[in-house]
């Protein structure tokens, strides 16, 4: 069975560098208490996600066509949350590229905001070679994998407590923000609407199980960012430039590299998920195609300024990832609700009610983030 597919660069969503931040903020914060709702958002990834290939299978067009023909009135509504979900997601990913350059080659921030933006020139290259481009994909998403992996063998955590915070809920005072902040950076809205476009050529086993496959393991790599947070950096005043620095005292060199790797990996895998979400919007707002390298340029050139001098001025790029991921949790439902209604005459009436009570906890965690 291949396996290789559209589920493999919706994945790598999930392992972008919102998720590092969302991920080292919540651990170094609060430890293993916010474990459980990373595999929570993870099942929830997988439920939406296959329910969104289903709808591009079954219907012939993608959840954004559905949205555009079907609710006109609510377009001017939409263009803005879909605008600021593109803006977050490309921010997120640009400054994960950045801090990654200047951990891995030491370069000053105006040098690496400018190599910062490589990943419009692979996506050029890429972008045309469907096949190479799901492989190439594939590859940068298992380095970050990898990489994980050597840090979970280094710190050798706890796994009876692993298990534990992984299926006892928790929510104390202060944690809703970084709860939607996991939310938000692994069930992405723009993942939700570009596999519904992406999935033709696939019958819906196929669809499943590449699902379950990439997106499994793709859950399975946050939670160990979460461990290796929880672990590391747990009570300690980080933010994601540092973290190479704490993690190589306490469990040798290997370690530091192993993460800034992960991040530039990350940084360039992702990018091509939320360019192609990027270029579905542009092409609505315009109303004509435009080619992907255009999209992804527009939305680089809108955050590139803004972000170098933020950075420059010395702000926790940390703190700028988590409240990225905290947007998009804010515009989930928008895409969710309108996902279950126009895919519910192609799933079981179980799953429907499954996944509307799922966007109701969405709704849920962004409530209590203003509480």
């Amino acid at each position: 069975m291949d396996l290789i597919g559209p589920a493999t660069v919706v994945s790598v969503a999930y392992i972008d560098p919102g998720n590092f931040g969302a991920n080292i903020a919540s651990g170094s914060a609060y430890g293993l208490d916010l474990l459980w709702i990373v595999w929570l958002s993870g099942l929830l990834a997988i439920m939406y996600q296959y329910i969104s290939g289903v709808l591009g299978l079954e219907s012939g067009k993608g959840l954004l066509d559905h949205i555009w023909t079907k609710l006109p009135r609510l377009r001017p509504l939409y263009v803005p949350a879909l605008f600021a979900m593109a803006l977050s997601t490309d921010l997120a990913e640009f400054v994960g590229l950045v801090v990654a350059f200047q951990l891995l080659l030491g370069l000053p921030i105006y040098l690496a905001a400018a190599l910062g933006s490589i990943d419009v020139v692979l996506l050029l290259l890429l972008g045309d070679k469907r096949r190479t481009y799901f492989a190439a994909i594939g590859a940068l998403a298992s380095v970050v994998g990898f990489s994980f992996l050597v840090e979970l063998f280094l710190i050798r955590p706890n796994l009876a407590l692993i298990a534990y915070h992984s299926i006892v809920p928790t929510l104390k005072s202060g944690e809703a923000l970084y709860a939607a902040s996991i939310l938000g950076a692994t069930v992405m809205p723009h993942a939700v609407l570009l596999h519904s476009h992406i999935v033709e050529g696939l019958d819906r086993r196929r669809h499943r199980i590449q699902t379950l496959y990439n997106l499994g393991l793709a859950s399975a790599v946050n939670a160990a960012m979460q461990i290796v947070a929880a672990y590391a950096l747990y009570g300690k005043a980080v933010d994601i430039s540092t973290v190479p620095k704490i993690l190589e005292p306490l469990y040798g060199p290997l370690s530091g590299l192993a993460f800034s790797v992960a991040l530039l990996s990350a940084g360039l895998a992702s990018s091509a998920v939320s360019v192609q979400a990027g270029t579905l919007v542009l092409e609505r707002f315009l109303g004509r195609g435009i080619d992907k390298y255009k999209a992804r340029l527009t939305f680089r050139l809108i955050n590139i300024v803004p972000t170098a001098v933020i950075l420059a001025a010395g702000f926790n790029p940390l703190d700028l990832l988590v409240y990225t991921q905290v947007v998009l949790s804010l515009v989930l439902p928008a895409v969710l609700l309108p996902l279950v209604v126009y895919a519910s005459p192609y799933i079981s009436k179980r799953l429907a009610i499954a996944a509307h009570a799922a966007t109701a906890f969405v709704i849920l965690i962004d409530v209590l983030t203003f509480v």
